[in-house]
């Protein structure tokens, strides 16, 4: 692939083309940018042929606010079409996930297909306890609840009592596709106020109408990943985000210019969430020039006090073309399906159809079509059949075979998955701004306190008693006993093991196999127990510094964690939002800096 970037009338344009290579077409083709500024707000202005101006507002903000504590539930996809790679990668990123939970904590998780599970009947405070049930669970998740249904699951969350103080945050992990994601967009949208929820895509075919959509109106993040990719870095990320206060009530405030009676519109009606280090993009357009002023100004509520920054507009903001009116027509349709079709069907409509013809977007009521005006009369127009291709990955490995070729989940195998915009400033009543509200995710007033009971869910929601049995047969695995039964449960869908004996110790090959091994050994408190793998990772220098530390008579756990904390921060920097928070709340229960100098100089 090559790439050559050029500078074209204040704008960067990159040409690519793919050199000697045929491939076939099943992911996505990811192009990845690097911006010199990501942190610089920008405000970009364009003129229509019809001089209307479309302006749009980006910004990546960069703050750290002290973190609140949650209800972290993670509802994980289980379906057939997880089968192998994706669920290898969600077991890891779930490990990563539950050991990077703060010590105040409470959490759940759910697994969905057809039907769903879940961990414990109602949240449950973050303890060893807890947090081994949970490690339990993992090692016999498998892709065996057949369908992708995640309505059923979702409602059950949101039906459940929030608790005082904790505001409930819900993580979405799936591959798939539903056949009614409108209904569950609106479900989560219907319970924003209390709940936010954060999404992650896995691989080419999931929904992605789904997993942004959920996102967007629970006031969350979205985030897709690919095979191959960093997936436990993505989740981390979103955890951090989540456990950050509600930046609520941003307001965008453009200086009127000299026509301050401009109609105008803003594309979403709500400023979206701002979240540090995720993109907010805002689109405004003016039906003639005389609208624009001077500066945009950006105000934000926290717990901390009140944000505000103000842009300044100035020549290099202008832009030609009519890339950002199609961009905010395309903002403002998605406002309209999902805000205003139900309430006044017609109207909407007719507002989009105007718009997908007026700037050549194809929407639920408009597409584009080909037309032959050189037909072979005599032959007709001549056509042939593409198939769509299988993404890449999807159910990938779903059957295991043992060693003797048979198929040991054959009952599982085989299944198959699954004038100017006439109406923007003449609908008084659809586009008004909604009033102020509580911060989304905050908890409702009289919500149940922490450890309330919660109402059963049926039997649907049965134990997970019977994931102990299940086994990890790749990557490491902490918890064998020379005591465990061979025989693995039919509903974990994972091989039995030929023998009885003790696997040979292996040392992670990987960095991410690395870290997952060492955050395996991290009790809910923060320190880190004894095990083998460490100083098999280590290496010489780990009985050094055990040396020096049992001379100074220092704890075993207090030198292990500065040992592992040094020994990430050394080794792993461009995977640290895979191992941040396990390595802060480490450092909490620590409180001792000068252990883990000591034992960066000995790293060192």
């Amino acid at each position: 692939m090559t790439t050559e970037m050029k500078d074209k009338a204040g704008l960067y344009e990159a040409v690519t083309k793919l050199d000697g290579m045929t491939t076939d077409m099943d992911r996505d083709i990811i192009v990845l940018i690097d911006s010199n500024e990501p942190n610089q707000p920008k405000v970009f202005l364009e003129k229509g042929d019809d001089g209307s101006i479309a302006g749009l507002v980006s910004m990546v903000p960069k703050f750290e606010l002290k973190k609140q504590p949650s209800d972290v539930i993670f509802l994980i996809d289980c379906s057939g079409s997880m089968g192998g790679q994706s669920m290898q990668l969600a077991k890891q990123a779930l490990q990563l996930f539950v050991h990077s939970l703060p010590v105040d904590s409470y959490f759940n998780i759910f697994c969905f297909g057809s039907r769903y599970t879940q961990l414990f009947p109602q949240s449950r405070a973050f303890t060893d306890e807890s947090l081994e049930s949970a490690k339990q669970l993992l090692q016999g998740l498998d892709a065996n609840l057949g369908g992708t249904e995640i309505f059923q699951p979702l409602r059950a969350i949101f039906s459940s009592p929030n608790l005082v103080g904790k505001p409930r945050q819900v993580f979405v992990i799936t591959d798939g596709q539903v056949s009614n994601s409108e209904q569950c967009i609106q479900l989560v949208e219907e319970f924003s106020q209390h709940n936010r929820v954060f999404t992650l895509g896995i691989g080419a075919s999931a929904d992605r109408h789904l997993v942004k959509g959920m996102a967007r109106v629970g006031r969350g993040v979205p985030s897709f990943t690919t095979y191959g990719e960093n997936i436990a870095g993505k989740v981390l990320k979103q955890l951090k985000q989540a456990l950050q206060p509600c930046v609520h009530d941003v307001q965008v405030n453009w200086s009127p210019g000299q026509g301050a009676d401009t109609e105008s519109s803003q594309a979403p009606l709500r400023a979206p969430p701002v979240y540090d280090g995720s993109r907010m993009l805002l689109y405004k357009l003016w039906s003639k020039a005389g609208g624009v002023g001077e500066k945009v100004t950006i105000t934000a509520k926290t717990p901390e006090g009140n944000l505000s920054l103000d842009v300044v507009i100035g020549e290099d903001s202008f832009i030609e073309g009519e890339m950002i009116h199609k961009m905010f027509a395309r903002k403002m349709i998605q406002t309209l399906e999902e805000n205003f079709e139900k309430k006044d069907p017609a109207e909407v409509k007719s507002i989009i159809t105007e718009l997908g013809l007026k700037y050549s977007l194809g929407t639920k009521y408009t597409a584009f079509i080909g037309v032959d005006s050189l037909t072979n009369k005599e032959s007709g127009m001549k056509t042939r059949q593409v198939r769509n291709q299988v993404a890449y990955g999807y159910g990938m490995d779903n059957c295991m075979v043992d060693s003797m070729g048979s198929v040991s989940r054959s009952q599982k195998c085989g299944a198959a998955p699954m004038g100017m915009m006439r109406s923007f400033f003449s609908a008084p009543k659809m586009m008004r701004s909604a009033p102020g509200a509580a911060p989304p995710g905050a908890a409702p007033p009289g919500a149940a306190p922490p450890g309330a009971a919660a109402p059963s869910f049926g039997s649907m929601a049965r134990s997970f008693d019977s994931m102990k049995e299940c086994a990890v047969i790749d990557g490491y695995d902490d918890s064998y006993s020379e005591d465990s039964d061979d025989e693995v449960t039919k509903e974990c869908g994972v091989m039995s093991r030929s023998t009885k004996s003790a696997p040979t110790a292996r040392v992670p090959q990987t960095n991410i196999d690395k870290i997952v091994a060492l955050s395996s050994l991290q009790t809910a408190a923060g320190f880190f127990k004894e095990d083998s793998i460490v100083e098999s990772l280590i290496g010489e220098k780990f009985a050094a510094f055990k040396k020096q530390c049992v001379e100074k008579k220092i704890e075993v756990k207090v030198w292990l964690t500065a040992l592992i904390i040094a020994y990430l921060e050394k080794n792993f920097p461009d995977e640290r939002d895979t191992w941040e928070l396990i390595v802060e709340k480490a450092k909490d229960w620590l409180g001792k800096t000068d252990v883990i100098r000591r034992a960066t100089d000995i790293l060192s």
